[in-house]
């Protein structure tokens, strides 16, 4: 029997066998899902889990496809696209999104709308659903400090809110992680917008100035260790233009690795493993992947 025989007939009707998925990340790079298919509404992703746990099938969740190297082989199970689902609506000092919004919009819905603090997060690629997975942030802000709440599908198919004290919100990482994130609210504080417009810009001009942008990458590609800058002890490590293959790490930002046109999975990785090792033999400090591998799944269905 076919996996698909477990999706409703409306959604099986939208599924693509082997759909290539390079093009769906900013890293370009990665071979295809054996089956994707993108949620057009919130009934889609509870249909589309319920049916991979009943096929067996695991589940990736793709939002803007930043911060995730495919490896070239593909992913098995299911890749599920939640990048439709963009709805943004401010009110009073709060704002419903959905997992699919890009964080750049939000913010920019944010600062037009007088909410305060999201401008904190101006340039930081990606979607809304997987910022808030990985709590994503920077100097200027950490997404995890606007959380109301959260509405989010458990591993085991179950709908719910969480509110903030309910979540885990660590660097780089949160509870979130376990399920799928559909859409949250968040809350930030009173603002002029023509003040938090103006923040926001200068923000995003100073990370063009010092990152990457234009390149191909997937951002960041490890934690800063505590009290440290990650690229600072790359680059005193010597290894600013280092390249394996396709890849090579940032001139312009040394923990950014990028693509430069022909890079593979395997480049990638291996480019990573040698800065690892070069920062442990320079400085005795173990780096931490912050980009994502896929294969493995963010759901293994039962």
């Amino acid at each position: 029997m076919s996996a698909l025989t477990a999706f409703p007939a409306r959604l099986r009707r939208e599924v693509v066998p082997q759909r290539p998925l390079a093009q769906l990340t900013t890293m370009r790079i990665g071979g295809p899902a054996e089956f994707y298919v993108e949620a057009h509404s919130l009934r889609d992703a509870l249909d589309a889990l319920n049916a991979c746990r009943q096929a067996a099938l695991p589940i990736h969740v793709l939002g803007g496809g930043s911060n995730l190297l495919i490896d070239d082989a593909g992913v098995p199970g299911l890749v599920l696209n939640l990048k439709p689902l963009t709805r943004i609506q401010p009110f009073g000092t709060k704002v419903v999104v959905q997992a699919g919004a890009s964080l750049t919009a939000l913010v920019a819905a944010c600062a037009r709308a007088g909410i305060a603090g999201p401008e904190g997060l101006a340039g930081i690629p990606g979607s809304v659903g997987g910022a808030l997975a990985m709590n994503a942030g920077g100097r200027y802000a950490e997404i995890g400090e606007f959380v109301d709440r959260v509405l989010w599908l458990s591993p085991g198919g179950a709908l719910t809110y969480l509110y903030r004290e309910e979540i885990q919100f660590a660097y780089r990482q949160s509870s979130l992680r376990q399920g799928i994130v559909l859409e949250a609210i968040l809350e930030g504080r009173p603002g002029q917008p023509s003040e938090l417009v103006a923040r926001m810009k200068q923000i995003m001009e100073q990370k063009l100035a010092a990152q990457p942008y234009r390149a191909h990458s997937a951002g960041c590609a490890f934690t800063n260790p505590p009290g440290q800058s990650a690229g600072r002890l790359i680059d005193l490590a010597g290894c600013k233009g280092l390249q394996v293959g396709g890849a090579r790490v940032s001139e312009q930002h040394a923990n950014f690795i990028v693509n430069t046109g022909e890079a593979t999975f395997e480049d990638v990785t291996r480019l990573m493993a040698l800065v690892q090792e070069r920062v442990q033999d320079a400085h005795g400090v173990q780096l931490i992947p912050e980009v994502k591998a896929w294969p493995q799944p963010m759901i293994v269905a039962a």
